[in-house]
């Protein structure tokens, strides 16, 4: 197993201690090479060429820089003066690597980690090189960080969806106090009327005509406070007119000057229903905390996303950990499967930006009309 004078020491014949030792070296898992005084590979052991892919006769009496070790996988060259594998050559001492690559016989890459000692030979100082092929390893490590992420985004999926029931919880509790507390006393209050004025009928007609419009106008309040409250859930103008003519009635509102590019087009219902509540909120936040004057609106759209963007020329600085308003949209945008961003603008301002497939969405969410900070009446973010 050399090229030239043999290396081993004492290589005394096929019973003797040389060969016992070269019988060791073959059979150890460890990949083992040496080189010389003049950086050529003297012998290497079965691992090794397994390991680098080539043969016995491929390798010995080779440069081992310019064999195994002169590019990075990169494709940029590998200065030999650089090489920590031949380094105990010229210091003596002893180099351990732990995230190397040496090139195979075929030209591809191998990981690899490695020691290399110094060793004494007959025409100077050569070195020992034990290393080992650690694609396996690598191949373990990503596994388990592809699973440490699969698991924190398990852990931030069941943690947004507690967030979006307990906000879908509470906004049945809203709606069921505006309906006791509004549009059901009114309906009380007009069925009395009419109760009143029927009674009026017989002795006094005018009275009851005057008691029954009375009732006609509480009525027409609860149908109005009705209205309002539905528009709250999920505004009329978005399921009849799309997204287009419900981001304009809803700018029009804006304390804001707020100008819109809103392609005029249909999307899935799930896409429109987040879309507009990720403008309302953001604009909820623009009046409310931004110190405002202007506020821009741009939905884009490609193959596969709809892309929407309020931007705002305020003071900046908003933050979705500091309020549930924000929060709760980025709960909304990614359990719909899309992505949502807050970040100061390139000139001031804040920048919220939202990415909404177009397509089936990864999974189930409050896409739905209610689930979570539905129109003007989002807390702050």
């Amino acid at each position: 197993m050399s090229a030239g004078e043999p290396f081993l020491p004492g290589a005394d014949g096929p019973a003797g201690p040389g060969a016992v030792l070269e019988a060791l070296l073959a059979s150890v898992a460890d990949a083992i090479y040496v080189v010389d005084h003049e950086g050529r590979v003297r012998f290497a052991n079965p691992a090794a060429l397994e390991v680098l892919g080539v043969a016995e006769a491929d390798l010995l009496g080779r440069p081992s820089h310019a064999t195994i070790h002169h590019h990075r996988p990169d494709g940029t060259p590998f200065p030999e003066e650089q090489c920590p594998l031949l380094r105990p050559r010229t210091s003596g001492e002893t180099v351990r690597v732990t995230d190397d690559w040496f090139v195979r016989g075929d030209g591809s890459f191998v990981p690899v980690s490695y020691s290399s000692a110094p060793l004494a030979t007959a025409g100077g100082r050569g070195a020992v090189v034990v290393f080992r092929d650690e694609t396996e390893r690598r191949r373990a490590e990503e596994a388990r960080r592809r699973e440490d992420v699969e698991r924190a985004r398990a852990d931030a999926v069941a943690a947004s969806r507690a967030r979006i029931v307990e906000a879908a919880d509470a906004e049945r509790r809203r709606i069921g106090r505006d309906l006791h507390d509004g549009a059901q006393q009114r309906l009380m209050s007009v069925a009395l009327t009419v109760q009143h004025g029927l009674a009026d009928l017989g002795r006094d007609p005018e009275a009851a005509r005057a008691t029954l419009e009375l009732a006609v106008a509480e009525a027409r309040g609860a149908i109005g406070e009705l209205r309002e409250l539905v528009a709250g859930i999920h505004p009329t103008i978005l399921t009849s007119r799309g997204l287009t003519a419900a981001v304009e009635s809803l700018t029009a509102r804006s304390p804001v000057l707020v100008t819109t590019s809103v392609p005029e087009r249909r999307r899935p219902a799930r896409v429109e229903a987040t879309a507009y509540f990720v403008v309302a909120e953001a604009l909820a936040n623009v009046a409310r905390h931004a110190g405002a004057t202007r506020a821009r609106v741009e939905v884009t759209e490609d193959d596969d996303a709809l892309r929407v963007v309020v931007a705002d020329d305020g003071r900046g600085g908003a933050d979705p950990r500091a309020g549930s308003g924000l929060q709760g949209l980025r709960d909304r945008v990614e359990a719909v499967g899309g992505t949502f961003a807050v970040a100061d603008g390139p000139a001031g301002g804040t920048v919220v930006t939202a990415g909404l497939p177009l397509g089936e969405p990864g999974t189930a969410g409050p896409g739905e009309p209610g689930a979570a900070g539905p129109g003007g009446r989002a807390t702050a973010g």
